[in-house]
């Protein structure tokens, strides 16, 4: 990987990143994020809002994350709408999404746009198999998972 050296130890090429895909409504300055490592505690991201001129924009957050040699990693993702709107439909037509690695064709491994004041998600990454991500119940800020979309549901239609 060209930026190993620039790199902490724990973060290997080539696909020891996330990328979130953010598509803002008419109000950026609401939206929050945070991926965190629940693990450890590491807080990888945060943003705590965005820049109102981004307002219909799509913007790209690269996020190192740890892999394979790290064993089995557990990370939450946190998206917030301070206003209590989501990301679409009344203020525009924004979404999310999240992949491993860079965002290429096909399906991401989760995405939404429809929420009230916040979505978080459980992503399970086995180092010997393929990520799934686990969506929590708004009110639910533990580490107790919801329903398991698997991995091939987003590969095939399911």
């Amino acid at each position: 990987c060209a930026l190993s050296d620039y790199l902490p130890d724990y973060i290997n090429c080539p696909d020891d990143y996330a990328t979130v895909q953010i598509q803002f409504d008419q109000y950026p300055e609401e939206i929050s994020m945070k991926l965190e490592n629940i693990l450890d505690d590491t807080v990888l991201f945060e943003t705590s809002s965005y820049d109102k001129r981004l307002a219909g924009q799509t913007k790209y957050e690269r996020i190192p994350i740890y892999f394979e040699e790290s064993g089995d990693q557990t990370y939450r993702f946190t998206i917030e709408d301070s206003y209590g709107d989501g990301l679409c439909c009344s203020q525009g037509d924004g979404s999310y999404e999240l992949h491993i690695g860079d965002v290429v064709e096909g399906q991401p491994l989760l995405s939404g746009s429809i929420f009230e004041r916040k979505e978080v998600w459980l992503i399970e990454v086995p180092s010997l198999s393929s990520p799934a991500a686990t969506l929590q119940p708004e009110d639910d800020d533990d580490d107790t998972p919801g329903n398991t979309i698997p991995w091939w549901c987003y590969i095939w239609a399911c």
